[in-house]
């Protein structure tokens, strides 16, 4: 089997695709294809998108018979490819689909070239591969952005923990744990509407609010983390996702509120980015360390 094999995250809006070195367990320089996806698009319009970032970064590097990971957000059956659910409407043409089939037939290979896997539990895989999880037997992680994803690492196995439904407040995690309650929150409190959070982000020097905001976003965290932690007893917990960028607004708040409530497991910053999914997903053909989902 080649040492370097094809990574894929699939993202909000966004496919990253890049070669991995299982050597040097990085993303070999200069392979990254990032191509924008539709996500409200049609079947064929994705799948296309999709593999025209496969095809690019298999044949910039000579390969044949290729063997690709992709880390794919929401439910899915990641035996058999077919997509179930996702977060929001995202990727909603693609419910029920058979998505090792549809892509296989883009790229002219076999299903069997393809692995599938939960993108929290890419994201934790890669970190333990070759980011801030390596050399820890016990680990949680917890992915930022337009969800709240969560994945476990215990006996050299990752799992998808599918927390974010766990009761919260009024409602479950993802619903105070996520961006889009940070936007809204803010328009609650400030009658000011952003669309995003680069605006809210841009909100901060001149408006405090912001930062009441992101208190409140960590206490929310904190009580999840807490939660999640005395669940799982781990060594250390990773968080990264999208919001990796807003750390400075929440990051020192919830380590705070963590030790309030005695949390002893130091939580840490993912440092891979977004090539932790592309580390991760690829290296479900490592065959020392095996992923599950």
């Amino acid at each position: 089997m080649s040492e370097k094999i094809i990574g894929a995250a699939i993202e909000d809006s966004h496919i990253s695709v890049g070669l991995v070195d299982f050597e040097t367990r990085k993303v070999v320089r200069h392979t990254v294809k990032r191509l924008k996806v539709d996500p409200f698009g049609t079947v064929d319009q994705i799948i296309a998108t999709w593999a025209q970032a496969l095809k690019h970064v298999s044949e910039a590097n000579g390969l044949e018979n290729v063997l690709i990971g992709i880390s794919i957000p929401g439910v899915c059956n990641y035996e058999t490819g077919v997509l179930s659910s996702a977060t929001g409407n995202r990727y909603r043409s693609l419910y029920g689909s058979n998505l090792k089939a549809l892509v296989a037939s883009e790229l002219g290979i076999s299903e069997s070239n393809i692995r599938m896997v939960n993108d929290a539990a890419c994201f934790l895989q890669g970190e333990i591969f070759g980011g801030t999880g390596r050399g820890f037997r016990r680990s949680l992680g917890v992915t930022l952005g337009m969800g709240l994803g969560n994945a476990k690492y215990i006996n050299g196995v990752v799992t998808d923990t599918q927390l974010y439904n766990m009761p919260l407040y009024d409602g479950i995690a993802e619903d105070y744990i996520c961006a889009k309650w940070l936007i809204d929150r803010y328009q609650t409190l400030t009658g000011t509407k952003v669309k995003d959070l680069v605006e809210l982000k841009q909100c901060a020097a001149q408006d405090p609010i912001v930062g009441k905001v992101f208190v409140e976003f960590a206490e929310s965290l904190s009580v999840f983390l807490s939660a999640f932690i005395k669940q799982y007893n781990p060594e250390i917990v990773i968080v990264g996702g999208f919001m990796e960028t807003y750390n400075r607004f929440f990051f020192d708040s919830l380590t705070d509120k963590l030790q309030e409530k005695k949390i002893k497991p130091p939580v840490l910053r993912a440092v891979l980015g977004e090539q932790a999914s592309i580390i991760g997903a690829a290296s479900t053909w490592y065959e020392a360390r095996p992923l599950h989902s």
